[in-house]
């Protein structure tokens, strides 16, 4: 009854479906299933059948991709939620990137053809999965054109910003990314090697731009950052 109850509670604050009633959630409810995924287990991959969007319940998990060069490349981080895989449900086409779960994770999955079925009755939905899903192909278009365009200092900038405003908390001080990463894992989302990336980021601690608290970095000087990534100083 405890995970229905969170199962509901992910449903009612999601992108997709927070806009349902109570009555309508539990009868979206009734079609899924509840999975849970240790941290760092492949949810699924890049070409895996697309039959299914999931729901974050907890956890985060890390949608990435790997170049044809063979340099991996982060896409986003889902959060509680929020859902992923909803390309499938429009297309039924092959997956078109990997998910890993970051942290021991609850996942809300719906098959495509209840999801299909339930979208046919509430129009005002999927106008809601096409909107998510427009704002994530702006997003992955900023990051291709940061990857091809820009140095290396306004890219890091601007993918800090990006993950600030995702998953930042204020703190005394500044912004803390809520994301346990690497420096890989930063490096990957930057679309910059790791060396690169700690390189830019001893230069930023130095100048009192931000600070490591842990594995998390807190943005202590958020105008000069946003300068760096509009001007590429």
């Amino acid at each position: 009854m405890e995970k229905l109850e969170r199962v509901r509670e992910a449903l009612a604050d999601s992108d997709f479906f927070g806009c349902l009633t109570d009555e309508e959630i539990d009868r979206l409810v009734a079609f899924g299933t509840m999975v849970e995924v240790p941290a760092g287990k492949l949810i699924f991959q890049k070409g895996d059948p697309g039959d299914s969007l999931a729901v974050v319940v907890s956890g985060r998990v890390r949608i990435g991709t790997v170049t044809p060069e063979g340099r991996e490349a982060v896409l986003n981080f889902v959060d509680p939620g929020q859902t992923f895989g909803e390309m499938a449900i429009l297309d039924g086409k092959p997956r078109s990137a990997d998910a890993t779960a970051l942290e021991r994770s609850v996942l809300f999955c719906l098959k495509r053809r209840d999801v299909l079925a339930f979208l046919e009755q509430h129009p005002d939905v999927a106008l809601r999965v096409i909107g998510v899903l427009c704002q994530r192909l702006r997003r992955t278009t900023e990051m291709v054109e940061d990857a091809g365009l820009r140095a290396m200092a306004p890219r890091v900038a601007r993918a800090l910003l990006r993950l600030a405003a995702d998953h930042g908390r204020p703190v005394p001080g500044g912004v803390r990314i809520e994301l346990d990463l690497s420096q890989r894992e930063l490096g990957a989302y930057c679309g910059l090697a790791r060396e690169n990336v700690n390189r830019q980021l001893s230069l930023w601690r130095e100048a009192g731009l931000v600070r490591q608290d842990g594995r998390r970095l807190v943005l202590l000087d958020r105008p000069a950052l946003e300068q760096i990534a509009a001007d590429g100083r």
